[in-house]
């Protein structure tokens, strides 16, 4: 049984349906939702997956459930991982380019077990590393520089010297790196400045993509909603855009979404002609992945007197993951995600139609990149 009581959904589902809860875990935290968050999904279940292969007992037996993994046998579902990644998060010079960051670190007097590795890198594209802890400023250096690189230097100084003492165990790190051109793209010479509301009384100016066309657009009774996606060239992938009908009706939205998965939102949309107002913005999010892990059920691996992590070292030893951090940088223009903003974009003539719909994000909404298998970044933007 998965989370919630709900019946074990297929592969190709049980990533929807995580990121659902994962993302509704975030929510539940007064601090997340006044501020924007960019959070991925896909990264955090690859992580923990790459953690249950180390896990044994009942700690595997939450990680089994918490992430939705089914009953396979655990090389069956590291063969799964394998191929979702290698297809779909690759980097490329055209579509979509997109890359998971996890790195794990230990002790430098704890012994791994070999096939532990063998198995990170031929399913996970990652390994376990040890670190001298109490060199806390190398470490951290060490560590941040390795995210660094593998984010082609977007996701900077997630950890700091705090991070490692005499407590420290394991620390899991976590990004996703993407990058990607609008099918259609805003032409920069459209970009003005323009209200944006982050109260019932207070507007900020902020810089507004306008273009007008063909997009996937619908409105939800039951979201209170209108729904936008703004498809990426060559590619399945698209930025799904929520935006409640109410100024301050994020927080409504936000509690409908903890019980529907985006495929459905999606399935709400279809081909209009669209007159698009939408805020340039970037920003980046640091989470730590223990407190939504822990409400989807995963505890086990957290707790000193609880965490068995037989299948990563090579003795027993009351072992825990201490430190699971989750980075994510965002830049959102005119071109695409992390694409030079001044790529000239094709300009069209746009004529009147009386019938075109209108979506505005002039407030606070929802946002996710994401196609019918995954939900690679979750998120909300609620001021500059």
């Amino acid at each position: 049984m998965a989370s919630g009581g709900t019946i074990i959904p297929p592969p190709s589902l049980s990533q929807i349906f995580f990121a659902r809860n994962f993302f509704r875990a975030l929510n539940e935290e007064e601090e997340v939702r006044v501020n924007n968050l960019i959070i991925s999904p896909t990264a955090a279940r690859s992580a923990m997956t790459l953690v249950f292969m180390g896990a044994g007992g009942k700690c595997a037996d939450e990680l089994r459930s918490g992430l939705i993994l089914g009953f396979a046998k655990k090389l069956e579902i590291a063969k799964q991982h394998a191929e979702f990644i290698s297809k779909d998060c690759v980097c490329s010079d055209k579509g979509v380019s997109m890359r998971i960051a996890t790195g794990l670190y230990v002790k430098q007097d704890q012994e791994l077990r070999p096939d532990f590795n063998l198995q990170a890198g031929e399913f996970f594209n990652t390994q376990a590393d040890s670190l001298n802890f109490a060199d806390a400023e190398g470490a951290m250096r060490q560590v941040n520089k390795w995210l660094e690189r593998q984010t082609f230097n977007t996701v900077r100084d997630l950890l700091t010297p705090a991070s490692f003492n005499v407590e420290s165990n394991v620390i899991l790190v976590n990004s996703l790196y993407f990058r990607a051109k609008w099918t259609k793209q805003f032409s920069v010479e459209r970009t003005s400045l323009g209200d944006f509301a982050i109260s019932e009384e207070q507007k900020m100016q902020l810089p507004m993509m306008r273009q007008a066309g063909q997009f996937r657009y619908g409105e939800s009774r039951k979201l209170k909603s209108r729904i936008l996606q703004l498809p990426f060239d060559e590619s399945d992938v698209n930025m799904l855009l929520i935006l409640p009908d109410e100024t301050m009706g994020l927080a409504e939205l936000e509690s409908k979404l903890g019980e529907i998965d985006l495929n459905e939102v999606a399935l709400k949309s279809v081909m209009h002609d669209v007159d698009i107002t939408v805020p340039r913005f970037k920003f980046e999010c640091d989470i730590d992945l223990k407190v939504p892990l822990k409400k989807l059920g995963i505890k086990r691996i957290f707790e000193k007197s609880a965490a068995d992590l037989s299948g990563l070292f090579a003795k027993k030893s009351p072992q825990l993951i201490t430190e699971a951090r989750q980075k994510l940088y965002l830049n959102v223009n005119e071109a695409g995600c992390e694409i030079d903003a001044n790529t000239p974009a094709e300009t069209s003539t746009e004529t009147s139609n009386p019938e075109r719909k209108v979506f505005t994000a002039d407030h606070p909404f929802v946002f996710a990149i994401r196609n019918f298998k995954s939900v690679y970044v979750v998120g909300h933007f609620v001021r500059p």
